[in-house]
């Protein structure tokens, strides 16, 4: 994209950093004055220019088409680099936030395609734009987590999906919101190539969509998922994997196969191809993507042998976490607790002094009352500390029994790290210790000796494909307790240990 001078008028930056307004080179120096956590909020992530290109690829390979609409423009990549690609097709921007509409007009002018650029300001879920004859619904939706989504926008998510027939959730992205808007709107015919956030290839709320994807009688049909290698970080200031996914409008033939690839070397690499009933069988959609397959191999899930739960979450580590040691509460009411993934990875958790490197967590009853006359004082002068600290006012706190209850959990045997450069690592937990949500907790579900916990531990410890988990930018794997549940110990190993 051409380098330009954009001057942005001041009155346009509600919620937006001062800096903004003034003169910037180009996009990207504009992205660049924008507070990360206006950004984002707002969903602003700009495509590279290389990536913009290998999806406009995809584009004119499933041509020719008379309209192309970027969903979500911002700065106008997919539109700009549109327009110089298929000069005959009209090229329609949609974007509602105000601040990128002015980026995206001065550059739209800059690159002296005005003529042939139609921008429509609004929200792409009820915006309308003119569209004539076959439509290419190109770009990069802005990637808005649920809780910055409006209860009435997430009800007309719901009753969208409803109308399709299958259940939403409401813990869906923005970007889903469009790509439903995309199914409102379509035609068979048309064709849709958006780049996103790769979670809905593997999790709940992305369930909905695998279905609707897959089925052969629907409004669109998937034809293409590239998933971002972890060495390839597409979006460098979001910590999610990006994927590219291309779908077709109308019903397809229910024996068509899907193109399952990587995003790696600055191309979209496919590795493999599936009948979209097969991959519907698939849990997930990111594992079927990678050059070499995952094998999840035979045997007993981990999930048959223990309940895997999530750690506890305070709503406030600040107010909550104390040092060992502490003298704010009753040693009776603190308990050690698993904090951070480093003391699962290194190892402190099993350590001999581990009670004195670990950090504790209250432990109080929901009736205060309940407590002994000496306890009482101490505990109300802390939670007098925590109360002004905040720790009574978040959601998480709101919707416990009681603000300062944290209900924490039982020490699990096993505790699991599942985010990290790395496989999770399984640990003993020797001290007792409970555990925040930065890890997973493994219970027995049948009582088992120690000497089987720690020959599984082994082969869990050595055996764990990280591509068994969840991927994002980085070469982040996160493995979600569902994950950990579906991983494999052999026949034969579970025999030796019976």
């Amino acid at each position: 994209m051409e380098a330009v001078q954009l001057t942005l008028p001041g009155d346009l930056f509600d919620g937006a950093p001062p800096a903004m307004a003034g003169f910037v080179s180009s996009d990207q120096a504009a992205c660049a004055e924008m507070a990360p956590e206006w950004r984002r909020q707002q969903g602003v992530t700009l495509t590279p220019e290389w990536l913009v290109e290998k999806m406009l690829d995809r584009v004119a390979a499933a041509g020719p088409f008379d309209t192309l609409v970027d969903a979500g423009a911002g700065t106008g990549r997919f539109a700009i680099a549109a327009a110089r690609r298929f000069p005959a097709a009209r090229v329609v921007c949609v974007e509602r936030n105000e601040v990128m509409l002015v980026l995206l007009r001065q550059a739209l002018l800059a690159a002296g395609v005005t003529d042939r650029v139609q921008v429509v300001a609004g929200d792409f879920r009820d915006a309308a734009w003119p569209r004539a004859g076959r439509t290419a619904f190109i770009g990069n939706p802005p990637y808005v987590r649920h809780h910055d989504i409006e209860p009435v926008w997430k009800r007309w998510y719901g009753a969208l999906l409803g109308g399709l027939g299958v259940q939403a959730s409401q813990l869906a992205g923005l970007h889903l919101h469009f790509l439903a808007r995309v199914a409102e709107a379509c035609a068979p015919g048309d064709y849709v190539c958006f780049v996103t956030s790769a979670e809905w290839l593997d999790n709940g709320y992305g369930q909905p969509w695998r279905q609707l994807l897959s089925r052969p009688v629907g409004p669109m049909s998937l034809r293409g998922l590239w998933v971002a290698d972890p060495a390839e970080p597409v979006f460098p200031d979001a910590l999610v994997s990006a994927v590219v996914f291309e779908a077709a409008c109308g019903p397809v033939a229910s024996t068509s196969a899907v193109e399952l690839g990587s995003i790696s070397g600055r191309a979209l690499t496919t590795h493999w191809r599936m009948e979209s009933a097969a991959l519907l069988q698939s849990r997930r959609w990111s594992a079927e993507c990678h050059a070499t397959p995952v094998i999840a191999g035979s045997g007993v899930e981990i999930g048959e042998l223990f309940r895997v739960t999530r750690g506890q979450v305070t709503g406030l580590n600040a107010a909550w976490l104390l040092p060992a040691g502490s003298d704010l509460l009753p040693a009776c009411r603190l308990k050690p607790a698993v904090t951070k993934a480093r003391e699962i990875i290194d190892g402190t958790i099993e350590a001999p002094d581990a009670l004195r490197r670990l950090r504790y967590l209250p432990d109080l009853p929901v009736d205060l009352s309940a407590l002994p006359a000496d306890e009482r004082t101490q505990v109300d002068a802390f939670l007098r500390l925590a109360h002004e600290r905040g720790a009574a006012d978040g959601y998480v706190a709101t919707q416990r029994r009681a603000w300062h209850a944290l209900d924490l959990r039982p020490p699990p045997p096993v505790i699991v790290s599942y985010m990290g450069r790395r496989p999770p690592v399984f640990r003993t937990n020797p001290h007792g210790a409970t555990y925040l949500n930065i890890a997973h907790g493994l219970y027995p579900r049948q009582p088992m000796p120690g000497v089987t916990f720690k020959r599984l531990l082994e082969h869990l410890n050595t055996h764990t494909d990280m591509r068994a988990g969840r991927m994002y930018g980085g070469g982040m794997a996160k493995f979600e307790p569902s994950d950990v549940a579906r991983l494999r110990v052999p026949a034969d190993l579970m025999e030796r240990l019976s």
